[in-house]
């Protein structure tokens, strides 16, 4: 049998090489960076299972995997009930993981195929992303029909809020040569869903009362199976509102572990509109802010700089402090050296070139961990292989990412 420790470290290699793959696009590659350290962290707990074997009682971790109960320890904060009744609650809680893939078969069944001649669930079952600041499922869903060649899907998405969730109506097929548009209808209940159908490609989503969003896709072509389409595979506005508007679909609570590390994503980072301000402030010239990048425990800016001839793209955020990477991975960079800052505190930096699908770019980047934990970041990337005159300079950077005004 292989040693837990070296599986996992194949499976974050496997994973982080994934990431390596050039050339990319700028903002891929950014977003590659920020997300290896917490897709680390959900291979390393995924191993946990494999070498747990049977456990009696157990909670579910942040990262998935199994813990004895006796291990638990309820933060103070969290102990309105007494640890008895917290302890049991979190068994209950784990009770519903365990049955949510049963859970989500029946209620596909229920409302899309109550014969069971169609829903093909040879994927895998349906798993509860605990990744800290992410709570729900998506699986892909295959259907198909007797005598027919072809097989259809389903994408079924349940987050704990929408701002988490993977797709949005419309998300799907917006790369389709003709994409599916979505536009708002009043369910039953008085409520809004968005729908949108383009031949028989169907994307659907609704906020429940509680909070959770559903997104269901339907394509009569399993693409990742076949270049077939099903020819028989007729899904109703009507199934689709049942099934999102069914009381059973929930996702299993939080346990009080789970939920004192997801309070501490809170109101962690100061405003988009702050972070612009502080930006401006160090980086004289003109400044002009397009996208933010928002998702629990999460804060980013990304804005344009320039200053007669010469431009950059500079990307400033702060990272809640159970979500902190390290600076390679922040930042999307091989390597990353000491730097005293400003403030006399300790940072990191990178500066070099760097190669992605629109040509070279000049990198150019800091961390900063805040005495509270979170993690301030700053990159700057020019066209070409070298820094230009008269562009951002590294005493900047380090003067922004240690600016007090990033710290909430």
């Amino acid at each position: 049998m292989m040693d837990e420790q070296l599986l996992m470290e194949r499976l974050t290699d496997a994973a982080a090489a994934q990431d390596d793959l050039l050339p990319r696009a700028v903002a891929d590659d950014l977003a590659a960076g920020r997300r290896r350290l917490r897709r680390r962290r959900f291979l390393a707990g995924g191993t946990a299972l494999i070498a747990a074997g049977a456990v009696a009682v157990a909670t579910i971790g942040m990262s998935g995997a199994l813990r004895d109960t006796a291990q638990l320890e309820v933060p103070i904060a969290t102990q309105k009930a007494p640890v008895n009744t917290q302890a049991a609650e979190d068994a209950a809680a784990v009770t519903k993981v365990q049955g949510f893939d049963g859970l989500m078969k029946s209620l596909m069944y229920k409302h899309f195929d109550p014969t069971k001649k169609h829903l093909n669930f040879t994927t895998g079952p349906f798993e509860i992303d605990n990744d800290l600041g992410h709570h729900g499922t998506q699986r892909k869903v295959g259907w198909n029909v007797a005598g027919d060649k072809g097989q259809g899907m389903f994408l079924i998405g349940l987050d704990r809020t929408a701002k988490g969730a993977g797709n949005t109506c419309g998300s799907f097929f917006e790369f389709e040569s003709q994409p599916v548009t979505c536009h708002a209808i009043t369910l039953p209940n008085g409520r809004t869903a968005m729908i949108g159908r383009q031949d028989r490609m169907i994307e659907f989503s609704y906020l429940q009362p509680d909070g959770e969003f559903v997104y269901v896709a339907v394509d009569p072509v399993f693409r990742n199976n076949t270049t077939i389409p099903v020819k028989k595979m007729t899904i109703t506005d009507a199934q689709l509102i049942a099934f999102a508007t069914d009381p059973a679909l929930n996702l299993p609570p939080l346990t009080s572990d789970q939920n004192a590390q997801e309070d501490k994503l809170k109101d962690f980072a100061p405003s988009n509109d702050r972070i612009r301000l502080v930006t401006s402030r160090h980086l004289p010239g003109q400044l002009v802010f397009g996208r933010v990048h928002n998702p629990p425990g999460e804060a980013l800016v990304v804005g344009t700089w320039t200053r007669g001839p010469v431009s950059a793209e500079v990307e400033v955020g702060v990272d809640a402090a159970p979500m902190a990477s390290d600076c390679q991975s922040q930042l999307s960079v091989p390597s990353c050296v000491p730097v005293t800052l400003p403030n006399g505190a300790k940072g990191e930096y990178h500066e070099g070139a760097r190669t992605y699908q629109g040509g070279p770019m000049y990198v150019m980047g800091a961390t900063y961990q805040q005495p509270d934990g979170d993690l301030a970041s700053v990159r700057v990337l020019t066209p070409g292989k070298k820094a230009q005159p008269g562009g951002i300079t590294k005493e900047q950077i380090l003067a922004l990412v240690a600016d007090e005004g990033l710290d909430r």
